[in-house]
C-alpha cells in the first residue's frame, strides 16, 4: 500500500482530481497496485501558509499594490 500526503493552496475540484489522478499514475508506475495507493490532499488557506514571516494571502495584496 502507497499513500501519498499533499498539501496545497485551494483548487477547484476538477484540478483536485486531475491531482489524484496524476501522484496516483506515478506509484502505479513504480509497482503500487492502483486500488492500494491512497491520495490525502491537504487543503490549507493562504492565511495560514507562509513563507518567510508573510501569508501568501499577503503577499498577493502587496504584489497588487505594486502593480
Amino acid at each position: 500500500m502507497a499513500i501519498i500526503r499533499a498539501e496545497i493552496g485551494h483548487r477547484d475540484q476538477e484540478t483536485k482530481e486531475a491531482i489524484i489522478a496524476e501522484l496516483t499514475d506515478v506509484l502505479v508506475k513504480y509497482g503500487s497496485p492502483r486500488e492500494n495507493t491512497h491520495v490525502l490532499l491537504y487543503e490549507v488557506s493562504y492565511d495560514n501558509w507562509a513563507k518567510g514571516g508573510v501569508t501568501y494571502n499577503n503577499r498577493k495584496k502587496k504584489a497588487q499594490e505594486g502593480s
